[in-house]
């Protein structure tokens, strides 16, 4: 299972996006799979590659279940 990374291109290049994560870190990522990926899209990666281009509403989805599944984890930590 893999767990990908959310973030938004800042910008695009010859086989390369620049993306800026979550936290604030900018990475260079490969658009192998999404060649016509924009500026500005909010996309998920997995290994340096995009592996999908999702609406800002589905990123916010996905870091939302990321929060909840941290809490619970840090909930059950909590219990052991």
């Amino acid at each position: 299972m893999c767990i990908p990374l959310v973030a938004r291109v800042r910008s695009v290049g010859d086989g390369v996006a620049e993306v800026e994560l979550i936290e604030g870190d900018v990475v260079q990522v490969s658009t192998a799979l999404f060649p016509d990926v924009a500026a500005g899209a909010h996309v998920l990666l997995d290994r340096g590659l995009i592996i999908e281009v999702v609406s800002p509403e589905e990123a916010e989805r996905v870091l939302s279940f990321f929060a909840d599944l941290a809490t619970l984890w840090e909930e059950e930590d909590a219990r052991a």
